[in-house]
């Protein structure tokens, strides 16, 4: 069929990102705004006899980069154009549709051309119909998309570049104000102190150089119902997507105090670049060594005085916890909890250690008991449970070999029509790609070719369906055979309780008023179930 008989299924692809948006917002260039590129592609079309009747389908991303493929317009248009939706896409050009210059090429060279659809980048003077075996090889796209891809690397650290410019002139970079201050009215970059919750600020800097510690100040926070930064944000609408439990939002704990304490900020010093992206593009941020922050003194009011700051510093850092050398000793190390607010305990060091919820003295109207467990007494109990679970592994331990080898023979015959199946899809795809030899060849016509790739696509879908249902069973089938378990049955006398075999058998340890624990085992939720009957 000739081009001018075709009929056509047109889609315009838009995109408008970030660094276009703030020059259309600022009035700088109009160009690439999301009207001008509507503007652009429309009379292209119209002015094209061939695309005469067609019918257009627009796709848009507003504000998106183009360093990935991880947008909703494009995603859509690739999932019409794989679903035989669309012919033709007409971009701006080739930048518009994506700066990743690999990913790009792949599209321009194997997959539209497989799929039999046009694509055209306007400014570009680029029209697949010139090339009809692929063109993404050519020296001008091939070497456009590497511009587009260096582009983005280099907008990235422009960007970032002028950002430590400014944080360096003390521009306050972060869309809400912490606490203790608030934003300028009028600027996005500069703060002034906000008294009503600043005096909470300095009364914390104050007590703790008086010796209070961080758990005593919390609790007479929550006693005297002084808000918290997060009750301060919903207050002034500014909570976006923060974790927002309880225990961490709408009361004061020592570890929210220590945050406040440690922060520099309130010296008046302005901190920039404590997170990085991974790479360009991606969402992913990792943390910054301290070393290499950007901290620039005296950029706004400072709520304390710098010498009130290093002195609580100093105090702070001769309070720190036991060493890891002490820890390494701990006997139940970073497993016992509450079993109320499910936090961690804290371990008293005295000649007989023990344990404390210190959530009831942050806050005393929780459900949290005011009591002590110790170490010793969490110990006879543990090491009686674990004498008892190794007695009941070694009778379950037979018949759970039993059950493992009934299901592992089912377990192979699933995976065996699993890869007979994975076979056919296989074979189905090489006839695609045969048809489409046939098709350049002109062995068959693109109607034909069409038509079998239907067929094939129709037949895949109904195999890969069936597979998953097999995957399906096969995972029910399995049972995981668990070293963790294994691990009980050397101590079904055990007389003595290491941190070795604490660590090896034991997840977490929740205790309860009245003396009363929970033991979470390391080993899997079948042999749970086996234990269990084994029991009653």
């Amino acid at each position: 069929m000739s081009e001018l008989l075709k009929r056509y299924i047109i889609a315009l692809y838009i995109r408008l990102s970030s660094a276009d948006r703030d020059k259309n917002e600022n009035g700088k260039d109009e160009s690439d705004s999301i009207t001008a590129q509507r503007d652009m592609l429309r009379n292209f079309v119209a002015a094209r006899p061939e695309f005469a009747g067609a019918e257009i389908i627009e796709f848009c991303d507003d504000g998106r980069t183009g360093t990935n493929f991880e947008r909703t317009g494009v995603s859509k248009m690739l999932d019409a154009a794989k679903r035989g939706q669309i012919n033709c896409i007409i971009v701006k050009d080739l930048s518009r549709f994506g700066r990743d210059y690999i990913e790009v090429g792949d599209y321009l060279e194997q997959i539209f051309p497989f799929l039999g659809i046009r694509f055209i980048a306007i400014n570009d003077n680029y029209d697949s119909i010139d090339h009809p075996y692929g063109s993404a090889g050519l020296i001008d796209v091939s070497f456009k998309n590497v511009i587009y891809d260096l582009y983005s690397k280099e907008l990235s650290e422009k960007v970032r570049s002028a950002k430590r410019q400014l944080a360096e002139k003390g521009y306050f970079l972060s869309p809400y104000a912490f606490y203790g201050y608030e934003k300028v009215p009028g600027s996005k970059h500069e703060l002034m102190i906000d008294e009503s919750t600043a005096v909470y600020v300095r009364e914390l800097f104050e007590r703790a150089l008086n010796g209070e510690s961080t758990t005593e100040l919390a609790r007479d926070f929550n006693l005297r119902g002084i808000p918290t930064p997060m009750m301060v944000k919903r207050q002034k609408n500014v909570t976006r997507n923060w974790n927002s439990k309880s225990h961490d939002s709408n009361i004061w704990t020592g570890s929210i105090i220590g945050k406040i304490l440690k922060d520099e900020r309130y010296t008046g010093c302005a901190v920039f670049g404590k997170m990085k992206r991974v790479k360009v593009g991606s969402g992913k941020s990792i943390a910054v060594p301290k070393e290499e922050w950007t901290v620039v003194p005296d950029m706004f009011p400072a709520v304390i005085p710098k010498e009130t700051f290093s002195a609580v510093q100093a105090a702070l850092h001769t309070d720190r916890a036991a060493p890891a050398a002490m820890k390494s000793n701990v006997l139940f190390h970073r497993k016992i909890q509450c079993g109320y607010c499910r936090l961690a305990m804290t371990r008293k060091v005295s000649k007989n250690p023990y344990y404390v919820c210190e959530t009831y003295k942050d806050n005393p109207e929780s459900s949290c008991p005011d009591e002590r467990i110790y170490e010793s007494e969490i110990a006879e109990i543990v090491l009686a449970a674990i004498r008892k679970q190794a007695q009941l592994f070694h009778k379950t331990k037979a018949e759970m070999q039993k059950k493992q080898d009934k299901t592992a023979k089912r377990t192979h015959t699933l995976q065996e029509k699993i890869s007979d199946l994975q076979s056919v899809i296989g074979m189905k795809s090489q006839e695609k790609m045969q048809a489409f030899e046939d098709m350049v060849s002109g062995r068959i016509t693109q109607k034909a070719y069409q038509a079998k790739c239907e067929r094939c696509d129709a037949y895949i879908r109904t195999t890969e369906a069936k597979i998953s249902a097999l995957e399906e069973r096969r995972k029910k089938e399995e049972i995981v055979r668990s070293p963790e378990a294994d691990a009980f049955l050397p101590h079904t006398n055990l007389r003595t309780l290491t941190r070795e075999i604490a660590d090896a058998l034991i997840y977490k340890i929740y205790v309860y008023s009245g003396q009363a624990i929970e033991i979470v085992w390391n080993f899997k939720d079948e042999y749970k179930e086996s234990v269990k009957e084994s029991a009653v």
